[in-house]
């Protein structure tokens, strides 16, 4: 194993704290590794007036990450695993599985407003067709529109009174140190999470064996159960479409559960089932396939 490693990230805020996390648990597991950070801009933060519900799970946040990857400039690649679409770049795969953070969904609303209190008509930034709908079948009243820029803009919108709330996730609020703008934090009965969400994922080239091992020793064993079966999930279902999805999977004792939601039209379906650990990847493409109304088992 060489004793230099070169990581590539995005360069918001919350991509460089992800990036800082992932060195600093290789350097403490393998104090004699050299790290270095390369920052690279990938579609989504070149056209930041991209539309993103058109763009839906086509990678617009890891293009140029993945081709730094594969053309050999980096080792390895730091990623939010929600914004990986379901099929990696040829030649790729996610290796690294850093404990995964709370993945629940919060509200950003103006004077401390819970979703209840928000006046009718409220006007809701979010460029997500899965917070869209699942907000909408809580909240029929609400009004709805795109929403975009890092962590911190879209809260100064919310504030500025662009837009009466946004959804962000907990994960990234806490890891920014930026909680006290939560004015209500869902349960995930009442919001399902995009699949990934709240873990931090290592991409590498499918031949390193080598860094493959190496990243199994700051890996958390069932947040990489999770990621499978959910990313399994995500690409059964296609995650290229513009309906609503979302999957949550969490260890139970001995047992794994995958909770999945799909939507058509204004119409939500949701349903759970049960595995033993190592069927999570199988567990996620047959839940896919049983909400897209496939065959049963």
């Amino acid at each position: 194993m060489k004793r230099l490693l070169r990581i590539g990230t995005r360069g918001s805020r919350l991509a460089l704290w992800q990036t800082e996390y992932v060195r600093n648990c290789l350097k403490t597991a393998f104090p004699e590794l050299e790290l270095t950070v390369h920052i690279y801009k990938t579609l989504g933060d070149r056209q930041p007036d991209l539309n993103l519900l058109e763009n839906q799970g086509k990678g617009v946040f890891c293009s140029e990450l993945e081709r730094a990857l594969q053309e050999g400039e980096i080792d390895l690649a730091v990623h939010s695993v929600k914004d990986l679409p379901g099929r990696l770049a040829a030649g790729l795969i996610l290796a690294g599985f850093l404990k995964r953070e709370d993945p629940r969904e919060t509200l950003v609303a103006r004077d401390g407003l819970d979703l209840d209190a928000l006046p009718s008509g409220a006007l809701v930034g979010t460029s997500s067709v899965r917070r869209q709908v699942q907000l909408a079948n809580l909240r029929p009243d609400l009004r709805f529109e795109p929403i975009r820029g890092n962590v911190e803009t879209r809260i100064q919108k919310v504030l500025d009174g662009q837009y009466d709330a946004t959804v962000l996730a907990l994960a990234g609020l806490r890891r920014l140190g930026l909680e006290r703008h939560i004015t209500q934090v869902f349960a995930l009965s009442e919001m399902i999470p995009a699949p990934g969400q709240g873990c931090i994922g290592v991409e590498i080239r499918e031949g390193d064996r080598a860094l493959a091992e190496l990243l199994q020793g700051i890996s958390d064993s069932g947040t990489e159960a999770a990621v499978r079966a959910e990313r399994a999930f995500l690409k059964e279902i296609g995650g290229h479409c513009r309906s609503p999805y979302g999957a949550y999977g969490v260890m139970e004792g001995d047992r794994f559960t995958l909770t999945g939601m799909f939507g058509e039209g204004c119409r939500l379906s949701v349903m759970t089932l049960t595995a033993a650990p190592p069927e999570a990847e199988a567990l996620g493409a047959r839940l896919a396939r049983m909400l897209l109304g496939g065959k049963k088992g």
